[in-house]
Protein backbone atom coordinates (compact mmCIF):
# COMPACT_ATOMS: atom_id res chain seq x y z
CA UNK A 1 0.00 0.00 0.00
CA UNK A 2 1.18 3.50 -0.80
CA UNK A 3 1.19 6.22 1.66
CA UNK A 4 -1.96 8.00 2.41
CA UNK A 5 -3.43 10.80 0.48
CA UNK A 6 -3.02 14.04 1.51
CA UNK A 7 -5.13 15.94 3.14
CA UNK A 8 -6.54 18.88 0.76
CA UNK A 9 -5.03 22.37 1.48
CA UNK A 10 -7.46 24.70 3.02
CA UNK A 11 -8.42 27.74 0.74
CA UNK A 12 -7.84 30.85 2.27
CA UNK A 13 -10.64 32.84 3.87
CA UNK A 14 -10.45 35.46 0.82
CA UNK A 15 -11.83 32.87 -1.39
CA UNK A 16 -14.46 31.61 0.57
CA UNK A 17 -15.18 35.14 0.76
CA UNK A 18 -15.03 35.92 -2.56
CA UNK A 19 -17.47 32.88 -3.14
CA UNK A 20 -19.81 34.12 -0.99
CA UNK A 21 -20.15 37.72 -2.25
CA UNK A 22 -21.65 35.94 -5.36
CA UNK A 23 -24.47 34.23 -3.62
CA UNK A 24 -27.88 35.63 -5.09
CA UNK A 25 -29.20 38.75 -3.13
CA UNK A 26 -32.40 38.32 -4.21
CA UNK A 27 -32.28 34.95 -2.08
CA UNK A 28 -30.97 35.97 1.39
CA UNK A 29 -31.79 32.77 3.24
CA UNK A 30 -29.45 30.78 1.10
CA UNK A 31 -26.59 33.51 2.82
CA UNK A 32 -27.44 32.73 6.13
CA UNK A 33 -27.84 28.86 5.25
CA UNK A 34 -23.92 29.38 4.07
CA UNK A 35 -23.01 30.87 7.55
CA UNK A 36 -24.43 28.58 9.73
CA UNK A 37 -21.83 25.54 7.76
CA UNK A 38 -18.72 26.60 10.18
CA UNK A 39 -18.00 29.87 12.18
CA UNK A 40 -15.23 30.93 9.60
CA UNK A 41 -18.29 31.52 7.39
CA UNK A 42 -20.71 33.06 9.92
CA UNK A 43 -17.67 35.52 10.47
CA UNK A 44 -17.38 36.59 6.94
CA UNK A 45 -21.30 36.86 6.46
CA UNK A 46 -21.48 38.58 9.73
CA UNK A 47 -18.62 41.28 9.38
CA UNK A 48 -19.72 44.69 8.83
CA UNK A 49 -16.59 44.85 5.78
CA UNK A 50 -18.81 41.98 3.92
CA UNK A 51 -21.85 43.89 4.10
CA UNK A 52 -20.34 46.58 2.24
CA UNK A 53 -18.60 44.35 -0.28
CA UNK A 54 -21.60 42.71 -1.15
CA UNK A 55 -23.69 45.66 -1.75
CA UNK A 56 -21.20 47.15 -3.71
CA UNK A 57 -20.79 43.95 -6.04
CA UNK A 58 -24.51 43.53 -6.61
CA UNK A 59 -25.19 47.64 -6.45
CA UNK A 60 -28.42 47.32 -6.90
CA UNK A 61 -30.63 45.88 -4.07
CA UNK A 62 -33.37 43.45 -4.84
CA UNK A 63 -36.84 44.10 -3.36
CA UNK A 64 -37.50 41.38 -0.63
CA UNK A 65 -41.08 42.27 -0.02
CA UNK A 66 -43.04 45.34 0.04
CA UNK A 67 -44.96 47.42 3.25
CA UNK A 68 -48.53 48.37 3.29
CA UNK A 69 -51.34 49.31 5.55
CA UNK A 70 -53.64 45.84 6.03
CA UNK A 71 -55.45 44.09 8.34
CA UNK A 72 -55.58 40.25 9.36
CA UNK A 73 -55.45 38.84 5.72
CA UNK A 74 -56.94 35.54 6.78
CA UNK A 75 -59.91 36.83 9.33
CA UNK A 76 -62.86 38.36 7.84
CA UNK A 77 -63.00 41.34 9.59
CA UNK A 78 -60.77 43.60 7.84
CA UNK A 79 -61.99 46.77 10.06
CA UNK A 80 -58.50 47.03 11.94
CA UNK A 81 -55.47 47.91 9.60
CA UNK A 82 -51.57 48.16 10.56
CA UNK A 83 -48.11 48.90 9.35
CA UNK A 84 -47.09 45.10 7.98
CA UNK A 85 -43.92 43.55 5.77
CA UNK A 86 -44.99 41.29 2.87
CA UNK A 87 -42.43 39.30 2.09
CA UNK A 88 -41.51 38.56 -1.76
CA UNK A 89 -38.70 36.86 -1.50
CA UNK A 90 -36.90 33.91 1.11
CA UNK A 91 -36.30 36.93 3.75
CA UNK A 92 -38.50 36.55 6.68
CA UNK A 93 -37.74 39.30 9.20
CA UNK A 94 -37.60 39.13 12.74
CA UNK A 95 -41.05 41.55 12.94
CA UNK A 96 -43.31 41.64 10.07
CA UNK A 97 -45.93 44.07 11.49
CA UNK A 98 -46.03 47.15 13.81
CA UNK A 99 -49.87 47.38 15.42
CA UNK A 100 -51.13 50.47 16.24
CA UNK A 101 -49.04 52.25 13.41
CA UNK A 102 -49.27 52.93 9.87
CA UNK A 103 -47.32 53.32 6.64
CA UNK A 104 -46.40 56.66 5.40
CA UNK A 105 -43.51 56.50 3.27
CA UNK A 106 -40.60 53.82 3.16
CA UNK A 107 -36.89 55.05 1.75
CA UNK A 108 -33.48 53.85 1.46
CA UNK A 109 -33.56 51.09 4.32
CA UNK A 110 -36.15 53.14 6.36
CA UNK A 111 -40.08 53.20 7.25
CA UNK A 112 -41.88 56.29 8.52
CA UNK A 113 -44.65 55.40 10.92
CA UNK A 114 -47.18 57.31 12.39
CA UNK A 115 -49.96 56.95 15.07
CA UNK A 116 -52.44 59.07 16.79
CA UNK A 117 -52.92 56.72 19.60
CA UNK A 118 -50.92 59.37 21.81
CA UNK A 119 -51.43 60.74 25.52
CA UNK A 120 -52.08 64.07 24.58
CA UNK A 121 -55.50 64.32 22.29
CA UNK A 122 -54.57 65.54 19.05
CA UNK A 123 -51.11 65.17 18.90
CA UNK A 124 -49.21 62.96 16.86
CA UNK A 125 -46.25 60.27 16.85
CA UNK A 126 -43.87 59.23 14.36
CA UNK A 127 -41.75 56.21 14.28
CA UNK A 128 -38.46 54.82 12.18
CA UNK A 129 -38.59 51.49 11.48
CA UNK A 130 -35.99 48.97 10.16
CA UNK A 131 -37.92 46.08 8.63
CA UNK A 132 -35.07 44.20 8.16
CA UNK A 133 -33.65 44.30 11.63
CA UNK A 134 -36.87 45.24 13.50
CA UNK A 135 -35.83 48.19 15.07
CA UNK A 136 -37.82 50.64 16.19
CA UNK A 137 -37.39 54.22 17.24
CA UNK A 138 -39.96 56.80 17.92
CA UNK A 139 -39.39 60.49 17.28
CA UNK A 140 -40.44 63.55 19.71
CA UNK A 141 -44.17 64.15 19.33
CA UNK A 142 -44.90 66.99 17.03
CA UNK A 143 -47.67 69.13 18.80
CA UNK A 144 -49.74 70.33 16.16
CA UNK A 145 -53.52 69.26 15.71
CA UNK A 146 -52.39 67.52 12.93
CA UNK A 147 -56.40 65.76 12.66
CA UNK A 148 -56.89 68.92 11.40
CA UNK A 149 -54.55 68.78 8.94
CA UNK A 150 -54.61 66.91 5.65
CA UNK A 151 -50.50 66.02 5.36
CA UNK A 152 -48.30 63.45 3.54
CA UNK A 153 -44.96 62.88 4.93
CA UNK A 154 -41.24 61.31 3.51
CA UNK A 155 -38.01 59.88 4.90
CA UNK A 156 -34.82 60.05 3.60
CA UNK A 157 -31.31 59.95 4.08
CA UNK A 158 -29.69 63.07 4.91
CA UNK A 159 -26.39 62.49 3.62
CA UNK A 160 -27.18 64.41 0.71
CA UNK A 161 -25.93 63.23 -3.32
CA UNK A 162 -23.00 62.49 -1.73
CA UNK A 163 -24.69 59.02 0.15
CA UNK A 164 -24.73 56.01 -2.22
CA UNK A 165 -27.51 54.90 -0.15
CA UNK A 166 -25.97 51.18 0.03
CA UNK A 167 -25.49 51.30 3.77
CA UNK A 168 -27.15 54.15 5.27
CA UNK A 169 -29.72 52.83 7.71
CA UNK A 170 -28.29 53.58 10.53
CA UNK A 171 -26.63 57.18 9.36
CA UNK A 172 -28.82 60.61 9.52
CA UNK A 173 -32.17 60.47 8.21
CA UNK A 174 -34.59 63.64 7.60
CA UNK A 175 -38.51 63.56 7.43
CA UNK A 176 -40.70 66.28 5.65
CA UNK A 177 -43.71 66.47 6.52
CA UNK A 178 -46.32 68.53 4.65
CA UNK A 179 -50.11 69.35 5.71
CA UNK A 180 -52.88 72.66 4.51
CA UNK A 181 -54.93 74.00 7.12
CA UNK A 182 -56.74 74.88 3.67
CA UNK A 183 -55.21 78.68 3.82
CA UNK A 184 -51.72 77.46 3.69
CA UNK A 185 -49.01 74.95 3.09
CA UNK A 186 -46.67 74.35 6.49
CA UNK A 187 -43.77 72.30 6.12
CA UNK A 188 -42.62 70.25 9.09
CA UNK A 189 -38.81 68.89 8.72
CA UNK A 190 -37.11 66.67 11.41
CA UNK A 191 -33.50 66.31 11.63
CA UNK A 192 -32.45 62.75 13.82
CA UNK A 193 -28.90 65.09 13.94
CA UNK A 194 -30.66 68.24 15.17
CA UNK A 195 -33.31 65.66 17.28
CA UNK A 196 -35.99 67.94 16.79
CA UNK A 197 -38.84 69.56 14.45
CA UNK A 198 -38.61 72.95 12.59
CA UNK A 199 -41.50 74.33 10.55
CA UNK A 200 -42.31 76.78 7.75
CA UNK A 201 -45.24 77.89 6.21
CA UNK A 202 -45.99 79.54 2.72
CA UNK A 203 -48.93 80.44 0.77
CA UNK A 204 -49.56 79.00 -2.57
CA UNK A 205 -51.49 78.94 -5.80
CA UNK A 206 -52.80 75.44 -5.44
CA UNK A 207 -55.91 74.34 -7.57
CA UNK A 208 -57.22 72.75 -4.39
CA UNK A 209 -55.03 72.53 -0.75
CA UNK A 210 -56.21 69.27 -0.01
CA UNK A 211 -52.94 66.44 -0.10
CA UNK A 212 -53.91 62.80 -0.39
CA UNK A 213 -52.20 60.87 2.19
CA UNK A 214 -53.19 57.29 0.98
CA UNK A 215 -53.55 57.42 -2.62
CA UNK A 216 -50.32 58.48 -4.08
CA UNK A 217 -46.66 57.56 -2.92
CA UNK A 218 -44.33 60.43 -2.39
CA UNK A 219 -40.98 60.72 -4.66
CA UNK A 220 -37.62 62.19 -4.49
CA UNK A 221 -36.06 63.19 -7.44
CA UNK A 222 -33.67 65.98 -8.72
CA UNK A 223 -33.21 66.99 -4.93
CA UNK A 224 -36.71 67.67 -3.93
CA UNK A 225 -39.70 65.59 -3.10
CA UNK A 226 -43.12 65.49 -4.84
CA UNK A 227 -46.17 64.99 -3.30
CA UNK A 228 -49.65 64.86 -4.61
CA UNK A 229 -52.42 67.53 -4.47
CA UNK A 230 -55.82 67.16 -4.45
CA UNK A 231 -57.26 65.06 -7.41
CA UNK A 232 -53.63 65.65 -8.54
CA UNK A 233 -55.08 69.03 -10.62
CA UNK A 234 -51.30 69.91 -8.90
CA UNK A 235 -48.15 67.99 -7.72
CA UNK A 236 -46.15 69.96 -5.02
CA UNK A 237 -42.60 70.54 -4.83
CA UNK A 238 -40.57 70.79 -1.61
CA UNK A 239 -36.74 72.03 -2.75
CA UNK A 240 -34.71 70.29 0.21
CA UNK A 241 -32.05 72.76 -0.68
CA UNK A 242 -34.04 76.20 -0.07
CA UNK A 243 -36.80 74.47 1.85
CA UNK A 244 -39.40 76.52 -0.67
CA UNK A 245 -42.34 74.57 -1.97
CA UNK A 246 -44.09 75.12 -5.18
CA UNK A 247 -46.49 73.89 -7.58
CA UNK A 248 -46.35 72.09 -10.74
CA UNK A 249 -49.03 70.17 -13.23
CA UNK A 250 -48.70 66.75 -14.14
CA UNK A 251 -48.50 65.49 -17.65
CA UNK A 252 -52.47 64.48 -18.50
CA UNK A 253 -55.20 65.70 -16.80
CA UNK A 254 -56.14 62.47 -14.54
CA UNK A 255 -60.09 62.69 -14.14
CA UNK A 256 -60.35 60.38 -10.80
CA UNK A 257 -57.35 57.91 -12.41
CA UNK A 258 -54.77 56.17 -10.23
CA UNK A 259 -51.48 57.19 -10.68
CA UNK A 260 -48.36 56.80 -9.55
CA UNK A 261 -44.87 59.56 -8.92
CA UNK A 262 -41.69 57.93 -8.96
CA UNK A 263 -37.66 58.40 -10.17
CA UNK A 264 -36.46 57.63 -12.97
CA UNK A 265 -32.80 55.96 -13.58
CA UNK A 266 -32.07 59.69 -14.87
CA UNK A 267 -32.68 61.22 -11.14
CA UNK A 268 -35.67 63.09 -12.81
CA UNK A 269 -39.50 62.70 -12.34
CA UNK A 270 -41.14 60.28 -13.19
CA UNK A 271 -45.23 59.89 -13.17
CA UNK A 272 -47.35 56.91 -14.74
CA UNK A 273 -50.64 56.16 -15.00
CA UNK A 274 -53.50 53.31 -16.09
CA UNK A 275 -55.47 54.36 -18.52
CA UNK A 276 -57.61 52.05 -20.66
CA UNK A 277 -55.94 49.32 -19.64
CA UNK A 278 -52.65 50.84 -20.81
CA UNK A 279 -49.93 51.97 -18.75
CA UNK A 280 -48.34 55.22 -19.60
CA UNK A 281 -45.29 56.32 -18.61
CA UNK A 282 -43.71 60.16 -18.26
CA UNK A 283 -40.40 61.77 -17.30
CA UNK A 284 -39.97 65.06 -16.85
CA UNK A 285 -37.24 66.50 -18.22
CA UNK A 286 -35.55 70.13 -18.05
CA UNK A 287 -33.69 72.10 -21.17
CA UNK A 288 -30.52 73.84 -21.47
CA UNK A 289 -32.87 77.12 -20.90
CA UNK A 290 -34.16 75.51 -17.24
CA UNK A 291 -37.58 75.05 -19.01
CA UNK A 292 -39.23 71.60 -17.84
CA UNK A 293 -41.94 69.91 -19.08
CA UNK A 294 -42.99 66.33 -19.24
CA UNK A 295 -42.38 63.61 -22.06
CA UNK A 296 -44.10 60.75 -22.48
CA UNK A 297 -41.19 57.48 -22.32
CA UNK A 298 -43.59 54.39 -22.99
CA UNK A 299 -46.61 52.80 -22.76
CA UNK A 300 -47.58 49.08 -21.56
CA UNK A 301 -50.39 47.37 -22.52
CA UNK A 302 -51.40 45.92 -19.50
CA UNK A 303 -53.97 43.64 -20.99
CA UNK A 304 -51.59 41.71 -22.81
CA UNK A 305 -48.90 41.73 -20.29
CA UNK A 306 -50.95 40.40 -17.36
CA UNK A 307 -53.42 38.32 -19.06
CA UNK A 308 -56.49 40.13 -17.65
CA UNK A 309 -59.13 39.74 -20.51
CA UNK A 310 -61.65 38.09 -18.16
CA UNK A 311 -61.16 40.80 -15.75
CA UNK A 312 -64.29 42.90 -15.01
CA UNK A 313 -62.33 45.47 -12.99
CA UNK A 314 -59.49 47.95 -14.37
CA UNK A 315 -56.42 47.06 -13.10
CA UNK A 316 -54.71 49.88 -10.50
CA UNK A 317 -51.05 51.08 -10.37
CA UNK A 318 -50.25 50.72 -6.45
CA UNK A 319 -46.80 51.19 -6.36
CA UNK A 320 -43.36 51.05 -7.59
CA UNK A 321 -39.25 49.95 -6.78
CA UNK A 322 -37.06 52.94 -7.79
CA UNK A 323 -33.69 52.23 -8.67
CA UNK A 324 -35.11 48.59 -10.02
CA UNK A 325 -37.93 49.20 -12.55
CA UNK A 326 -40.46 47.60 -11.51
CA UNK A 327 -44.04 48.62 -11.14
CA UNK A 328 -46.53 47.06 -8.69
CA UNK A 329 -49.78 46.17 -10.32
CA UNK A 330 -53.20 44.94 -8.42
CA UNK A 331 -55.74 43.41 -10.46
CA UNK A 332 -58.88 40.77 -10.18
CA UNK A 333 -56.33 38.19 -10.13
CA UNK A 334 -53.89 39.32 -7.37
CA UNK A 335 -51.12 41.83 -6.92
CA UNK A 336 -48.30 41.44 -9.41
CA UNK A 337 -45.07 42.89 -9.97
CA UNK A 338 -44.19 43.95 -13.72
CA UNK A 339 -40.50 44.79 -14.30
CA UNK A 340 -39.53 47.53 -16.65
CA UNK A 341 -36.31 46.44 -18.75
CA UNK A 342 -37.36 42.49 -18.85
CA UNK A 343 -40.98 42.49 -18.81
CA UNK A 344 -41.54 39.89 -16.66
CA UNK A 345 -44.37 39.25 -14.61
CA UNK A 346 -44.71 37.79 -11.38
CA UNK A 347 -47.47 37.15 -8.48
CA UNK A 348 -46.74 39.10 -5.26
CA UNK A 349 -49.59 38.11 -3.13
CA UNK A 350 -53.21 35.92 -4.20
CA UNK A 351 -56.46 36.99 -4.68
CA UNK A 352 -58.07 37.56 -1.72
CA UNK A 353 -57.33 38.81 1.50
CA UNK A 354 -57.63 42.67 2.38
CA UNK A 355 -57.68 44.85 -0.72
CA UNK A 356 -54.10 46.95 -0.99
CA UNK A 357 -54.44 50.34 -1.41
CA UNK A 358 -50.61 51.08 -2.03
CA UNK A 359 -47.68 49.80 -1.41
CA UNK A 360 -43.87 50.53 -0.26
CA UNK A 361 -41.53 48.34 -2.08
CA UNK A 362 -38.56 47.52 0.40
CA UNK A 363 -34.74 47.14 -1.14
CA UNK A 364 -31.79 45.83 1.21
CA UNK A 365 -28.33 44.17 -0.01
CA UNK A 366 -27.99 41.58 3.28
CA UNK A 367 -29.98 41.27 5.92
CA UNK A 368 -28.25 41.57 9.20
CA UNK A 369 -26.78 38.41 10.90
Amino acid sequence: MGPPPRPSPKLPEEIFEEILLRFPPDDPARLVRAALVCKPWCRIVAGPGFRRRFRQFHRTPPILGFLCNSGDGDSEDHSEEFARFVPTSTFRPPRSECRNWFVADARHGRALLYSWKCERPFDTAFAIWDPITGEHVKLPILQEELKSLIWSAAVLCAGGEACDHLDCSHGPFQVVMVGTDFSQIHAYVYSSEAGAWSRTSQLLPLSEYLLLQEAVPNALADNALYFAVGCGSDLLMYDLATQKMSAIKPPVALDGQRFVLMTMDTGRLGFAIEKDFKLYLWSREVSPEGDAGWTQSRVIDLKKLLSIGRCSSRPDVVGYANGVGVFFVRTCDGLFTIDLKSSQVKKARKVGGTVIPIVFPTRVSTPQL
